[in-house]
């Protein structure tokens, strides 16, 4: 190639790098905003009534090693209000149904294995108990594998009651040991400590992480049921109610504690679909929440910062660099800038990692060695993600079960 042709595709791939650079700049800035003010201030909520009523929906598919120990968590709770339990037994072929039952849950069996997946379970619950005529203020969504501290119901009653459609709670770990599950621990602190946080201090919108939160009957009567049926149907239901102008606040001392896949297959079987759960949102709803977002909805100019840009922004800069380095300098230059790229974002993780784990080193349930263990790690179980996104792009992906074993109570856990 010319060497004038060479130098005009040159200065126009370092145009473009100098524009994309000032955009991550600018996002960058945005995220370092939030994480100052997380660091400064964390929300409080005074307590509430505890008059409201509330049931709590628990969707669980041959989870008869851990729910046990969750139904005894939530009898444990201390709010002096109607809570009742209620759990679908989806397609199990355990003891899941009778040992719900024998922890005194209501329990409704479901058998469909055509329209798989959470969703299906919880709008087949909501619609058995109103078909009983129960009628209740709020409804609070749990995994069967989480615990819940004794005063999550009231903490999350404290923010209700406030008049906030939707709370979300800490989502903790309660298995923080390997460099997966240890992984994918800090990604949910992080998210709860450094993004939800400072939204509900500025009065935006935060996002619920698939168990842990509670939402209003009004809300679930007005939609029919559940009827958020993508892979991630957590993010669909957050983007939702934020096209709809409505906040979903957090309440940081509703702690419980969640299981993360052990194993790495586990970890990329659910990761992947994350990825495709997101790609279906942002099909379906991307158009309304970029629509939102023009008319001034910064929740929704929120959410497409934090759950697009990152994703655009890494795959693209990989592809500038490899594109410049050939452009400039061929294959050693192309290695070289990769790697200096990759250098870049070890070390980035590595300290969004140890901001993380300094902050919540007294509410992260693992000995100091794993902690310290985790930050070095961490970067790897977020480099993994790459490669799952971009199968996620290609693959079909369908609803699979993931294993929980970790059958521990809030005592145990405490002790370490």
């Amino acid at each position: 190639m010319p060497n004038r042709e060479v130098d005009t595709m040159a200065e126009l791939f370092f145009s473009i790098s100098r524009f994309w650079l000032l955009l991550m700049g600018i996002c960058c800035a945005y995220q370092l905003g939030y994480t100052l003010l997380s660091l400064i201030r964390t929300p409080r909520w005074k307590p509430g009534p505890c008059t409201n009523q509330y049931a709590v929906l628990i969707c669980a598919r041959n989870e008869a090693a851990v729910l046990p120990k969750l139904l005894e968590s939530l009898r444990a709770q201390d709010y002096p209000g109607v809570l009742d339990l209620y759990v679908a037994a989806d397609n199990c072929t355990d003891d899941t149904a009778h040992l719900a039952r024998k922890a005194g849950a209501t329990v409704f069996e479901r058998h469909d294995r055509t329209r798989v997946g959470k969703g299906y379970a919880l709008d087949f619950l909501l619609h058995r108990i109103w078909a009983e005529g129960k009628r209740y203020d709020g409804y609070i969504l749990f995994d069967a594998d989480n615990l819940a501290r004794p005063d999550l119901v009231r903490r999350l009653d404290g923010v209700f009651s406030t008049g906030c459609p939707v709370v979300a709670g800490y989502r903790n770990t309660k298995n923080y040991r390997g460099w997966v599950a240890t992984g994918q621990g800090l990604c949910f602190i992080r998210e709860v400590r450094f993004l939800n946080a400072p939204r509900t201090l500025l009065g935006f919108s935060g996002n619920v992480t698939g168990t842990g939160f509670l939402v209003s009957e009004e809300i679930l009567r007005d939609a029919g049921g559940w009827p958020w049926h993508c892979l991630c149907e957590d993010l669909e239901f957050s983007t939702v109610q934020m096209i709809a102008g409505r906040r979903i606040a957090y309440c940081p001392q509703a702690e419980y504690f969640d299981e993360q896949p052990a194993s790495f297959r586990q970890s990329v079987r659910q990761r992947l679909r994350w990825c495709k759960g997101f790609l279906q949102v942002m099909a379906k709803r991307g158009p309304a929440i970029g629509r939102a977002a023009l008319r001034g909805s910064w929740s929704c100019a929120d959410l497409l910062i934090s759950r697009i840009a990152p994703v655009l922004f890494n795959l693209l800069a990989l592809g500038f660099a490899a594109a410049g380095a050939v452009v400039s300098g061929g294959a050693l230059v192309t290695l070289g800038a990769l790697g200096r790229i990759l250098i870049g974002g070890y070390l980035s993780m590595m300290v969004m990692a140890a901001l993380t784990t300094c902050t919540e080193w007294k509410r992260i349930q693992a000995p100091a060695a794993q902690k310290l263990a985790g930050i070095f790690t961490f970067p790897l179980y977020m480099a993994t993600y790459l490669p799952i996104a971009l199968a996620a792009c290609v693959r079909k992906v369908e609803w699979t079960p993931v294993a929980h074993t970790r059958a521990v109570t809030l005592n145990q856990l405490d002790a370490g």
